[in-house]
């Protein structure tokens, strides 16, 4: 960990739509910062992003280490695009217009998927489904004879953080 008011000077963010509303609060726990203000995709990083809205009470953040930074930011293995991805939320629809004993049987399937506890918070809407994710689904579904697209409870524009975070459930939508 890099203590902010030792290692890093934040510069305001530039206003743009994505930074003007960016929330912090969603930002995963120990997730990598970078503070490297030279670097060439540093725009488009997500990484960098999450660096520039630190909020002003909080000590200290896990960061790239300085000496870490890449001489070539093409091929930086820590960045992660700005662009959001659309998730899915809920399951607790998406059976409701398929034939009863096929709902049974794709209900069986996708519950095998993920362990309980993940599957009760994807079915209450308390994790979201990457875009992957919701594909699988599509696919078991055309396994099964169902032709129509599957359709979740909702949907929401999400950071990709990376593949250890998914999107923290909202409180409020």
């Amino acid at each position: 960990m890099f203590h902010l008011n030792r290692f890093a000077t934040f510069a305001p963010a530039k206003q743009n739509n994505m930074k003007a509303y960016f929330n912090y609060d969603m930002v995963p726990l120990n997730y990598i910062h970078c503070l490297n203000s030279a670097c060439t995709r540093g725009e488009s990083c997500l990484r960098h992003l999450v660096a520039l809205h630190v909020p002003q009470n909080l000590k200290s953040v896990v960061a790239v280490n300085p000496s870490n930074y890449p001489a070539d930011a093409g091929n930086c293995p820590y960045f992660r695009s700005t662009v959001k991805r659309r998730y899915a939320w809920g399951i607790s629809t998406l059976f409701d217009n398929i034939p009863y004993k096929k709902a049974l049987m794709l209900k069986r399937m996708v519950r095998d998927i993920y362990p309980q506890t993940t599957y009760y918070r994807i079915l209450h809407a308390e994790r979201g489904l990457s875009p992957a994710e919701q594909e699988r689904i599509a696919g078991l579904f055309l396994r099964a004879g169902i032709t129509e697209t599957p359709v979740f409870d909702s949907y929401l524009e999400e950071y990709d953080w990376d593949e250890c975070h998914v999107p923290k459930a909202r409180t409020t939508l």
